[in-house]
């Protein structure tokens, strides 16, 4: 089932060291909103923001006031559940910010021009051995728009609004005060309703 942890892999996939995959990685700070959707669910919305020199980010699910914080480089990542007043660990997003770190040896075609909230991008399309799609990514390396599918089923993210803008450190930290909670492996997923 598609979920929060889908939409953190099509929005951060992080290129395989080769010269024929493009930037999958922003090379700027920005501010995005995505849309999720997936057959037989409602769509969702979330919100993205990305520090590029530290290649950190911060997903937000406003429907459920959830926020993810992933710091690629580390794998470390931690879901903030205001709720609760409480962090949790996240160990199923942290192994998928591994798995996304190599790109699981896609294979990106280039199939021309396209346009998603209002920049333009070079559409591809992804070859890997866990699923195929297509995605339209900005030179810069910004996802626009992502639609693929896997044995978990289809699904797509595409930008609805896209703002390049300095992103403040604060976003990116654990909110103080907050206790800190460890769920078993798969907990998440179904905290998520994935």
């Amino acid at each position: 089932m598609i979920s929060l942890a889908s939409l953190l892999a099509a929005l951060l996939i992080a290129p395989a060291q080769a010269a024929d995959h493009p930037d999958l990685l922003p090379r700027h700070d920005l501010a995005a909103t995505y849309l999720l959707a997936a057959p037989g669910r409602a769509d969702a919305t979330y919100q993205l923001q990305y520090d590029a020199a530290d290649e950190r980010a911060r997903i937000t699910d406003p429907l459920r006031g959830l926020t993810f914080l992933v710091d690629l480089p580390t794998g470390r990542a931690e879901l903030v559940v205001p709720a609760l007043h409480a962090i949790v660990e996240a160990p199923d997003i942290s192994g998928l910010a591994a798995q996304i770190r190599d790109a699981g040896g896609a294979r990106f075609l280039p199939l021309g021009p396209g346009r998603y909230a209002g920049l333009g991008c070079d559409i591809y399309e992804v070859l890997a051995a866990q699923g195929s799609g297509n995605a339209c990514l900005t030179p810069d390396g910004v996802v626009l728009h992502f639609s693929g599918r896997d044995a978990h089923g289809t699904a797509s993210v595409t930008a609805v609004s896209v703002r390049y803008e300095h992103q403040a450190d604060a976003d990116f930290a654990v909110p103080d005060g907050y206790s800190r909670l460890v769920l078993p492996p798969g907990a998440i997923a179904q905290l998520m309703g994935g």
